[in-house]
């Protein structure tokens, strides 16, 4: 048995299969007994077939009620005692949150990935948001401001949670993205015709500019443009920002976008776009564009954290301002009736994820940070 055990705590399994399941086969490569601790879903099977140990963990991502976060805070306080790892990684706020307490219970390491500040640091803070955001500041700093807590924030700006949580004993990292299978995401010729695909693959938010990806096709189709505009994704009903199926049956009845479900085969459905848009308000680092990038494909994003850290402006894609439909669809219509600087961005996008997205890379740097993690020990 090997004598080193990583629990992962994560709130979403699919969302652990496609952005970090790379994470589980380099530990289990490293010599590490792998526990993730998730709510079930049939994502699960493709995490034991990992070579996991797959426990489950209820945790509800949207949830706000006091008796159900202290049962999910008592079950990963349960779960980190009977599968004592040597370290724990959490990932995203919430995880974090419950994961840091009962580390700091049980004398254990703990890395937390933030990968991404969300809904609760996206915008402005008002009302209920404010005081939500102060709380988990305050719970940051009580149960992750020691010596042996990390963080692994994607961007900088994200990292200035490290300053707002007053988290001056813990460790900070930066790593850009989840990275991308370079062998599996290829670069394919452009889809051939006149007709311009333009796709945004995402979850279906409001904060990832959603409503002003449609506005921008609304605005093209008026200027005449030859182009097809896909929603490539599912609501997320957990989420308060979701949008909603009833609206995105009315964007495609009125023919200002089609819809496409979530694909597993994201090679495939960037291979049929021209352009991919991710016009989000805010990421920590997007998988669209690191994975649009491994396509080969010129992308159109919002200048705000996470999103301007993913590109080079100009040359691999194109910013534009955050919720802002009209300059959205400037952006997407200089390479619409650029095709020749559409493919040269691709092709530089390409050479930029060869260069800093390779998902070895990631993986290799994670075990790092897990073996200096866990050199600092059990010292609070």
């Amino acid at each position: 048995m090997p004598n080193k055990r990583i629990l992962f705590f994560v709130g979403d399994a699919p969302f652990f299969v496609s952005h970090r399941l790379n994470l589980v086969e380099g530990a289990i490569a490293g010599g590490y007994d792998v526990v993730v601790a998730c709510p079930t879903s049939p994502a699960t099977d493709t995490i034991q077939a990992s070579g996991a140990r797959w426990v489950e963990w209820k945790i509800d991502r949207g949830g706000t009620s006091i008796i159900g976060e202290v049962r999910t805070f008592l079950g990963a306080v349960r779960i980190a005692r009977a599968a004592a790892p040597t370290i724990i990684h959490a990932i995203a706020l919430k995880c974090i949150l419950h994961a840091g307490f009962a580390s700091k219970l049980l004398r254990v390491p703990i890395v937390g990935a933030v990968s991404g500040l969300g809904y609760v640091y996206t915008g402005a803070a008002r009302g209920s948001k404010a005081v939500l955001r102060r709380l988990i500041n305050r719970f940051m700093s009580i149960g992750l401001n020691r010596r042996n807590a990390s963080f692994i924030f994607q961007n900088r700006d994200d990292a200035k949670m490290v300053e707002f949580a007053r988290l001056d004993r813990a460790t900070v990292y930066m790593i850009g993205g989840s990275g991308v299978d370079l062998g599996a995401i290829v670069m394919r010729p452009h889809p051939v015709g006149a007709t311009t695909a333009v796709g945004l693959p995402a979850r279906l938010l409001r904060d990832k500019g959603v409503y002003e990806f449609v506005d921008a096709a609304r605005q093209l189709r008026e200027r005449g443009r030859d182009a097809r505009f896909l929603l490539i994704g599912d609501p997320d009903p957990t989420n308060p920002s979701s949008v909603t199926s009833k609206e995105i049956e009315s964007w495609v009845a009125d023919g200002a976008i089609e819809w496409q479900p979530h694909t597993h085969d994201i090679s495939t459905a960037l291979a049929a776009l021209h352009i991919v848009a991710l016009p989000s308000y805010r990421e920590g680092f997007p998988k669209t564009i690191i994975d649009a990038s491994a396509a080969g494909r010129a992308s159109v994003t919002s200048d705000v954290p996470g999103c301007r850290d993913a590109i080079v402006d100009g040359v691999t894609g194109i910013l534009c301002p955050a919720k802002n439909g009209a300059a959205l669809a400037d952006a997407i219509d200089k390479l619409i009736l650029d095709r020749n600087l559409c493919i040269a961005m691709g092709k530089a996008a390409r050479r930029h994820a060869e260069t800093h997205f390779d998902v070895r890379e990631v993986t290799a740097r994670h075990l790092e940070i897990y073996r200096h993690s866990e050199m600092r020990g059990h010292r609070p």
